[in-house]
């Protein structure tokens, strides 16, 4: 069992605020603004690596050996996102550095402004179902 000592404040909201946002954010970065589009399986391991961090800053945010923890996933992230994401588009340096921390909005609205975590959830509720629909619409299957 995990040490409930070890537990840090990231909450549920943040996590599901944040991983609709960072969808869109890859889907609209990598094929409007980069023009290079990625298979969809792309956008969404990307998403779900980044997602996983909740776990660690979840559960081990206070744990003796959370530094090495965070910072190893860091750089399996960040190795996993370079080879599949920017290492075969041969572009300049400047064009491969991107940050994506969408997480942070929620925790700065909630922490620092004292608005409700139910409004957060809420909005990622109806991101998801845009996002499903929207998505949905672009890669749909063909009809026989």
């Amino acid at each position: 069992m995990i040490d409930p000592a070890w537990e840090g404040k990231v909450q549920f909201y943040e996590l599901v605020f944040g991983t609709w946002l960072t969808d869109t954010f890859l889907v609209l970065m990598w094929e409007r603004a980069l023009k290079a589009k990625k298979a969809e399986w792309i956008y969404a391991l990307i998403t779900f690596l980044g997602a996983s961090f909740f776990w660690i800053n979840h559960y081990f945010q206070h744990a003796p050996f959370y530094g090495g923890l965070l910072n190893g996933y860091t750089l399996v992230f960040f190795t996993t996102y370079y080879a599949i994401c920017v290492h075969a588009e041969g572009r300049s340096v400047v064009w491969k550095i991107a940050a994506i921390l969408f997480e942070n909005i929620a925790r700065y609205f909630v922490d620092g402004r004292g608005v409700n975590e139910f409004w957060f959830m809420l909005i990622a509720y109806f991101g998801f179902i845009w996002l499903i629909i929207w998505r949905g619409k672009t890669h749909s299957l063909p009809r026989e």
